[in-house]
């Protein structure tokens, strides 16, 4: 279901609005997890910890597992709080936009637009792979640092680098990408125009946004 998602929304969007069935949500969540957790993984084999005046690979270090788990979660959760947010705005503006159109249910809106978590698994994927294109950055000290200086580091090393940027524009496409896929599922599920869909999709994925980043 994933793929199909991705390749053929209109047939998999047209399949769930008359089964909304959870069953194929376990493999896209597992992927998730799983592609998350690559990217988290790439980016930290490119941070090196000055211990006891020598260099470590950070994935080498004590701290790692610690840090590793910490951040696989916290992206885990902000991946699923989005998903909440977004399928509850996009239920309660589809219920109250156009009269005469079919209202979603928070139940049916929650099953269709975790599909859409389809697209997150791109998103990692690439975010592992602009990662292991990126080259290392020596900190100063043992530990993972506090966030000014995390901040300072990746400015002064990987900011100005032209593959470091494919990070925000990959955001940026995935947005994009999530409101024409939540457009599709959003006709599917009401039968209203496109015009119409469109409008729910930007504007439910638009309050999403204000409410919470892009995981």
């Amino acid at each position: 279901m994933p793929l199909k998602i991705l390749i053929s929304p209109l047939s998999a969007f047209k399949q769930l609005a008359t089964d909304p069935t959870a069953k194929g949500l376990l493999s896209i969540v597992a992927l998730v997890i799983v592609v998350s957790a690559a990217a988290l993984y790439s980016s930290a084999t490119k941070i090196v910890l000055t211990i006891d005046g020598q260099y470590v690979d950070f994935i080498a270090a004590s701290s790692f597992s610690n840090w590793f788990l910490g951040a696989l979660s916290t992206t885990v959760f902000s991946i699923a709080l989005y998903w909440l947010t977004a399928a509850a705005a996009l239920a309660l503006i589809s219920r109250f936009s156009f009269k005469g159109s079919k209202a979603i249910s928070l139940r049916t809106s929650l099953v269709v637009f975790g599909y859409l978590l389809s697209v997150f698994i791109v998103l990692y994927a690439v975010r592992a792979a602009i990662y292991l294109a990126l080259p290392p950055i020596p900190f100063p000290s043992s530990t993972w640092p506090e966030m000014d200086e995390l901040r300072r580091l990746v400015t002064e090393n990987w900011a100005p680098l032209p593959v470091y940027q494919l990070l925000d524009y990959s955001a940026y496409a995935a947005f994009v990408w999530l409101v024409l896929l939540g457009t599709i599922a959003v006709k599917a599920m009401q039968g209203i125009s496109w015009f119409k869909a469109a409008l729910i999709s930007v504007t439910g994925f638009l309050l999403t946004l204000i409410l919470l980043y892009l995981p």
